[in-house]
């Protein structure tokens, strides 16, 4: 076709749909089949419009008319009820003076349904065998008061034809034949894929993208968090897949996704977090830039990333489409890592974790609840008396942290500390250093009776993996575990009483209770024996038990025990 001819055809198009005022039928048209029926009449048209890459049309209507007025439809078309379809093709035969057929269709992308429309129409006339044909892309419905379509610089689809055939025979005399196809006008494209690989998984993530179609897995991604869930974790062995385009009348800013996750090692959190990005830009010639890096700390909230690290991110780029749509794969994995025997491991991690600026890192694997026997503290109290007596019994209390793993004194400060950051990453503790408390307990011992106290500390018992680097290889440290206070518990004391058993020479207290064991209690209650009392009363202040760090001293080596014994009667006070 030449320039002048498609010049007039577009000019005819515009005057066409200018001078005829279309009202269109409000029931919507489904396409029964692109495989066409016999069209009579001297004049026909079959116009098709085709979709394009994860496009499709809803909300279909059609309008058809001869000689300015209202006709029915095409054979190939039946009516129907609204549905996304990725094609239409219609067709109208006639024997008046002029026909012109028209379909007006909803853009649907990526299952999202846009603000944006489409008008597609052909009209011939037979007098001067004059042809015309368009199709336009509106913001709205075109059917609404005020809508025109828009031009070409502010638009993020186009609609363009392959241009038109003509066919001359009996039946139609004339038969002219268009289709047209609807694409989104993306100027650059930058593809993601995150793999998280081996004993990795990625959790707590975070995607964001300045590109108005920003698609992960497939879809729109959501800018409501509450359904950004489906994004946040990528199981190990999985992909997440994004994609970022620059658009047609959308922003100017790159085509550009950002991701950043916590790494999951065994499917315990560590304190690294891998993030990274894929951009692509349009201008004299397309830029490429991605990047990936593993962080020591979550990179949103001011972590730096790491010279050395267990953990890499490696990536490899596809061209999809020339330099104008890309991908990035992001491996995450494991790097190569030596496992060390106790013999080997106590010269080396001194080399590898002697230092605050060495690269040492404690991967946790477990963290399990660790049940002290209950221990007794100091002698009972013997109520020789004939009345209910109070009994109160002032202590000490700390904690003290313990390890398994085989280490040289020059490692074993730095790696503790190591190990703290490492567990406040995972578990959130925010102290394990050894604490001390001073303590009432208070309880009731009835008259002929004798009452004591038990304590069971409250421990944590995290285990895990040293991970360092001697010289360019990474050596991993397994099997050890730390005892530490639990950060949320204290523990729990519990009080007892039984009858007071006389002695051979007389009145008096008999042998000394037996230890028993007492469970963890996150309230602090005790649990009273025969006719025993179970509180635990704290003079001068509230216990605050989700900040103490302690335990009985008399539980643990080297532990100091302060006791204070006194009785009140309710009818009299004596000294014991």
């Amino acid at each position: 076709m030449t320039e002048t001819s498609i010049a007039v055809r577009r000019r005819l198009s515009r005057v066409v749909a200018a001078a005829i005022g279309l009202g269109f039928a409000a029931t919507s048209i489904l396409v029964a089949s692109p495989a066409l029926a016999a069209v009579d009449g001297d004049l026909a048209t079959t116009t098709t419009v085709e979709i394009a890459g994860d496009l499709q049309l809803q909300s279909i209507r059609y309008e058809f008319q001869e000689d300015g007025m209202p006709a029915a439809p095409g054979p190939n078309v039946e009516p129907g009820p609204s549905s996304t379809t990725s094609s239409a093709t219609w067709s109208l035969g006639t024997t008046a003076g002029s026909l012109h057929s028209q379909m007006v269709a909803r853009i649907v992308d990526f299952d999202r349904t846009t603000d944006y429309w489409i008008k597609a129409f052909a009209y011939v006339q037979e007098s001067s065998l004059i042809y015309g044909s368009d199709c336009q892309i509106f913001h709205g419905d075109p059917a609404a008061a005020g809508a025109e379509p828009l031009a070409e610089e502010n638009s993020p689809y186009q609609c363009w034809s392959h241009g038109h055939s003509n066919t001359s025979g009996e039946h139609p005399r004339r038969l002219f034949t268009e289709t047209f196809t609807i694409t989104s006008l993306n100027w650059a494209t930058a593809r993601g894929a995150i793999m998280p690989q081996g004993t990795l998984k990625l959790g707590d993530g975070h995607l964001e993208s300045p590109s108005t179609r920003f698609i992960v897995d497939g879809r729109w991604y959501p800018s409501d968090p509450a359904e950004q869930g489906p994004y946040v974790t990528i199981e190990s062995g999985a992909t997440l897949n994004f994609a970022a385009f620059r658009r047609n009348g959308e922003s100017d800013a790159n085509a550009e996704g950002l991701f950043s996750y916590r790494i999951y090692d065994g499917g315990v959190p560590t304190r690294f977090w891998v993030s990274g990005m894929a951009s692509n830009w349009r201008g004299v010639e397309f830029n490429w830039d991605y990047d990936c890096k593993i962080y020591d700390g979550d990179p949103l909230a001011g972590a730096l990333p790491v010279s050395a690290s267990p953990y890499s991110c490696d990536m490899s780029t596809t061209k999809i489409d020339g330099n104008a749509d890309y991908r990035v794969d992001f491996t995450v994995s494991v790097g190569a890592i030596e496992t060390l025997g106790p013999l080997q491991a106590r010269d080396l991690i001194a080399v590898g974790c002697g230092d605050p600026t060495d690269a040492c890192y404690f991967v946790p694997t477990a963290d399990d609840a660790v049940v002290e026997p209950g221990k007794v503290l100091g002698a009972p109290y013997a109520n020789t008396g004939s009345e209910e007596a109070d009994y109160s019994f002032y202590y000490a209390t700390n904690r003290s942290v313990t390890h398994t793993f085989d280490l040289t004194v020059s490692a074993e400060v730095n790696v503790f500390d190591v190990f703290k950051a490492s567990i406040k990453a995972a578990y959130g503790y925010e102290n394990t250093n050894e604490t001390d408390k001073k303590w009432v307990a208070t309880m009731k011992v009835p008259a002929h009776e004798e009452g004591w106290f038990e304590f069971a500390p409250a421990y944590r018992k995290i285990s895990g993996d040293f991970l360092f680097e001697v010289d360019g290889t990474w050596y991993r440290v397994t099997g050890g575990s730390y005892t530490v206070p639990d950060d949320r518990l204290t523990g729990q004391l519990s009080s007892f009483t039984r009858p007071v058993v006389s002695s051979p020479g007389g009145g008096g207290v008999g042998a000394e209770p037996p230890t028993t064991t007492a469970p963890l209690n996150p309230a602090l209650a005790g649990s009273a024996g025969r006719g025993g009392s179970g509180k635990l009363a704290a003079t001068g202040a509230d216990v605050d038990v989700a900040a103490i760090w302690v335990a009985i001293a008399a539980v643990l080596a080297g532990a100091g025990l302060l006791s204070t014994r006194f009785v009140r009667r309710r009818s009299a006070r004596r000294s014991l």
